[in-house]
């Protein structure tokens, strides 16, 4: 089955699919107009374009068209009189709302989950995050289904029949969950190599960027590892997770991370999805919460992402907020740590912080080598602040001063395979010998 019904036409053709904006102020407040304009970029990141827009304040949804009827009828004869055939809510609907709307207006209605999910299936890449949007897609559109048979339900179905609706619902929706056990083992797959390749970095301090879809990180992560990860002006513009090494002035190195952008109610289905993606947020020694600067809405914005780390159990990890982009001339960091991904203002201060968290989160012990060779010196100047390194010229044995994160165990491993030879003196905060490992 197809795992989503087109939304709007491809990005790149010439002519875009028109749509209608309905906002819906609940509670009685007045429309939010930065929340409209984020519906109307997150149309265009889908290959569309809003039109028109039309709002209603209410105290709370109506459980048949979410708006009055009298608002959807108002809605229909617009869309026949401007000749359009979408519809876009900014709030989610319940599958009978979509259904009762699209039978009233003749016209296809988008929620706020389902476009999210169309921008994601447009801006995938890679084949896991391509296999992650359809599983996604295919949560979503699975307790839907029923509506999109409803018309041929009635034909041919009473007491003691099958109607033709019935049973091309049931072949749907067996077929829609085998290929969501497909998807779920392959992704497995990609997984389990994934924490291979993780476990090989597990003994360095690593670094998550989280923030707000559009905040700049991946331009950060750019210019804080002289990378070239992919980046653009565009709503989640980046699906997957990227790493690169951060070397440290004065030796040591962190591994920093860049992976998908929050926004305001993210699909619960696209969190389950993107779980494992996820993870390198929540393993993550630090998140640098990035945020934009020049953004109007940009408290709103920190309070989302912040709610959206509590969700994936990341809340409580130690958190630096960096406001980006504080080049334009509309930004503004609240008197905190303000850097500027493009120009590299205030860079040398986010490094100097990175690199103050990570020597806090070191071991320090006196290494004590009878044999030291050039690759085991090379790792331990690379996974480790050392501050003293003294060689006897006479014997080849050296005695090292130095801070190691998580990769105590692992020097240890190394040296009884390596080095019958050696010790390791674990050194207290206090800077005090307190025991010889053998």
């Amino acid at each position: 089955m197809s795992n989503s019904r087109t939304l709007f036409r491809s990005i790149t053709d010439e002519v875009l699919e028109q749509a209608l904006l309905v906002s819906v102020a609940l509670d009685g407040s007045e429309i939010d107009t930065s929340r409209e304009a984020e519906m109307i970029r997150l149309v265009e990141s889908a290959g569309g374009v809003v039109v028109h827009r039309i709002g209603q304040r209410r105290n709370r949804p109506d459980g048949g068209y979410f708006i009055g009827k009298g608002k959807a009828e108002e809605i229909a004869a617009m869309a026949e009189s401007m000749d359009l055939t979408t519809v876009v809510f900014d709030h989610n609907l319940s599958p009978g709302q979509v259904n009762r709307l699209e039978e009233l207006t003749k016209c296809k209605v988008i929620d706020r989950t389902e476009l999210i999910l169309a921008i994601f299936a447009v801006q995938a890449r890679t084949p896991q995050a391509k296999l992650r949007i359809e599983l996604a897609q295919i949560g979503y559109m699975l307790p839907r289904l029923s509506g999109m048979w409803h018309h041929l339900d009635r034909l041919g179905a009473g007491i003691g029949t099958r109607g033709p609706g019935e049973t091309q619902l049931e072949v749907d929706r067996r077929r829609a969950r085998m290929r969501m056990v497909s998807i779920e083992k392959k992704l497995a797959a990609i997984d389990s190599g994934s924490k291979v390749r993780h476990s090989r970095r597990e003994e360095m301090f690593s670094v998550a960027l989280a923030g707000y879809t559009n905040a700049g990180k991946s331009t950060l992560l750019n210019r804080l590892c002289q990378a070239e990860v992919r980046s653009e002006d565009r709503l989640f513009a980046t699906l997957d997770t990227t790493s690169r090494r951060l070397e440290l002035p004065g030796g040591g190195s962190v591994i920093v991370s860049d992976t998908v952008g929050f926004i305001e109610k993210l699909p619960k289905s696209l969190l389950s999805s993107f779980r494992s993606t996820l993870d390198v947020v929540r393993e993550a020694d630090l998140i640098l919460l990035v945020a934009d600067a020049a953004d109007s809405n940009r408290l709103s914005r920190v309070a989302t992402v912040v709610d959206t780390l509590e969700k994936i159990d990341a809340g409580s990890i130690d958190r630096v907020t960096v406001w980006n982009k504080c080049d334009l001339p509309e930004a503004s960091g609240n008197g905190t740590l303000s850097v500027s991904a493009l120009t590299g203002e205030g860079i040398e201060e986010l490094v100097d912080i990175i690199r103050t968290k990570r020597r806090e989160a070191l071991a320090w012990c006196t290494l004590k080598i009878n044999i030291c060779t050039g690759d085991l010196e090379y790792w331990i100047r690379t996974n480790s602040i050392v501050d003293s390194f003294v060689r006897n010229e006479n014997t080849g044995a050296v005695e090292v001063v130095c801070g190691l994160y998580r990769g105590l165990n692992h020097l240890k491993k190394r040296l009884s395979r390596e080095h019958p030879g050696w010790r390791v003196v674990p050194i207290s905060a206090q800077g005090q010998v307190e025991r010889g490992t053998s």
